[in-house]
């Protein structure tokens, strides 16, 4: 089986699942497991990229990056957009 992301302009808006011949419609792209496709994602740069989870983060190789990194403890965060910071749900 091969997966395919249907675009319109960028944005995904269907996902198509064919045999192993492949596609012929232009509109689509093939993913793989290390680059899935989103309904309502996007399609830049040969990524693709889920929803915008905030709208302070970047694209940056198939991910979204948050300004500031997550801490690296062992706590469970949650990003903050209002104040630009990551803020611990619970500490483990």
């Amino acid at each position: 089986m091969r997966y395919w992301a249907q675009l319109d302009g960028n944005t995904v808006v269907n996902i198509v699942v064919t045999g192993e011949e492949g596609a012929s419609d232009s509109s689509l792209v093939e993913y793989g497991p290390d680059n899935p496709a989103f309904i309502g994602g996007d399609y830049v740069g040969g990524y693709f990229y889920a929803p915008q989870p905030f709208p302070s983060w970047q694209r940056s190789e198939g991910q979204w990056v948050p300004p500031v990194p997550m801490p690296s403890d062992s706590n469970v965060w949650a990003w903050d957009e209002a104040s630009q910071s990551w803020v611990p749900l619970f500490a483990i």
